[in-house]
């Protein structure tokens, strides 16, 4: 038993070192990358929690987070919500859960972000042409997953992304798997999770066409229509290692602890706990804390942000 838990510490370190290379994310490259809609989180238990819950998340909620917990639910779930983000951004998001064998669960999900009206402007109209267009960002997932054995699951996602502004669109597919692992000692569980791996997105549409002249072209010739073509945006890819501890666990009450480390590709990486206390399953109060010790600034949708790179979140939900 002490030799499997010495391998899984290698294995876990190993792992940390390897991402760190591979993803290689940083200050220089915060804003830069595509799709951020599906940074997002959806279900107020992990968002609560600091974002720490891929180890210990079953069900509809593990659709976002870890979907190798998926299985992990005896019936099938079904979830909406919706979520005011700041400004007028809105996001609207659906997602379903069911076994389709005693060891294999099937999940669909969707995600739509829209940003609200924009005033359209030129450079001939600086202050409005008296337009508006209202940009989209949709997500669409399917999930698959498996107990592979009575300790480990799997599972993977495979997400379409469409988004809109005005005429010009932008598509993409995106890729998520996930492990859980439990080795049946005092409630100890782990998780892995890499999310949104995929090859990038990139906008087109008629907006990008211009007619111009051509330097050097003889005055009385036709204009030469042409298309900008953009710059391929990269997907914000990140890999999770995460742990969770049951430090309390009657009948009636349950009180978890969770930590995880998370490497981003299109930031810094970050450190997460959580905490969550239960009453009879049906009383939660729940408390998260994550920090990027390598950035000025960490900008969350939860929680309050500082300039030293720490935000956290506290929650209270009953069913």
């Amino acid at each position: 038993m002490r030799v499997r838990y010495i391998w899984m510490m290698v294995v876990a370190a190993v792992l940390t070192a390897w991402v760190g290379d591979a993803f290689a994310g940083g200050a220089t490259r915060i804003g830069t990358s595509g799709a951020e809609e599906l940074r997002i989180p959806t279900g107020a238990r992990g968002a609560a929690m600091g974002g720490s819950v891929m180890a210990k998340v079953t069900g509809v909620e593990a659709l976002h987070w870890n979907p190798a917990g998926v299985v992990g639910a005896r019936k099938r779930q079904v979830a909406f919500s919706h979520l005011n983000y700041i400004a007028d951004v809105a996001m609207n998001s659906f997602g379903a859960t069911m076994k389709v064998k005693g060891d294999i669960a099937l999940g669909v999900s969707a995600k739509v972000l829209n940003v609200g009206k924009i005033y359209v402007t030129t450079e001939d109209n600086p202050d409005g042409t008296g337009e508006t267009t209202s940009p989209t960002f949709s997500v669409f997932g399917v999930t698959y997953s498996h107990q592979l054995i009575d300790r480990v699951s799997f599972g993977a996602t495979i997400k379409y992304l469409n988004e809109r502004i005005k005429r010009e669109t932008a598509q993409g597919m995106a890729f998520d798997f996930g492990f859980q692992y439990a080795p049946g000692f005092k409630g100890i569980r782990f998780g892995m999770t890499l999310r949104n791996f995929g090859s990038g997105i990139r906008f087109d549409g008629p907006d990008l066409d211009h007619n111009i002249r051509l330097p050097g072209a003889d005055p009385q010739s036709r204009n030469r229509s042409t298309r900008t073509v953009l710059s391929q945006s990269e997907l914000p890819t990140s890999l999770e290692l995460a742990a969770s501890f049951d430090l309390y666990n009657t009948k009636m009450n349950r009180f978890v602890w969770t930590l995880a480390f998370r490497n981003n590709n299109m930031s810094e990486d970050e450190y997460q706990t959580g905490a969550e206390y239960a009453i009879n399953d049906m009383l939660f109060l729940r408390g998260g804390y994550a920090r990027a010790p390598k950035a000025k600034a960490t900008p969350s949708g939860f929680g309050n942000s500082s300039s030293s790179g720490r935000r956290s979140a506290w929650g209270c939900g009953c069913r």
